[in-house]
């Protein structure tokens, strides 16, 4: 399966307390990690694949898709920010790199 993530780094600033200047690259691992602990984990295997499979075609908005679009829209982006900054926490003040 691809890397789809089902928020934003801009949803995921927005709605915590991340500052803008903190840099993507380090907040992106800590969403797909939160995704897969604590979404994936209360909508299935199967549904979770089926959703990444609507926003990589596209088609999530589309008619038919609706009650998809509401569970992404209302429910996953609303709290996938708040368990994602959770994981990110602890490591957003270090940087490991090659000295």
């Amino acid at each position: 399966m691809a890397y789809v993530l089902f928020i934003s780094e801009e949803k995921l600033k927005d709605s915590t307390t991340i500052g803008l200047n903190v840099d993507p690259a380090l907040l992106l691992p800590y969403i797909r990690q939160a995704q897969k602990l604590y979404v994936e984990t209360k909508l299935g295997t199967q549904l979770t694949k089926h959703i990444k499979d609507l926003i990589v075609a596209g088609t999530v908005n589309n008619a038919g898709n609706e009650a998809y679009a509401t569970l992404l829209n209302d429910y996953i982006s609303e709290m996938l920010p708040g368990f994602a900054l959770y994981m990110a926490l602890p490591f957003l003040r270090f940087k490991i790199e090659n000295g």
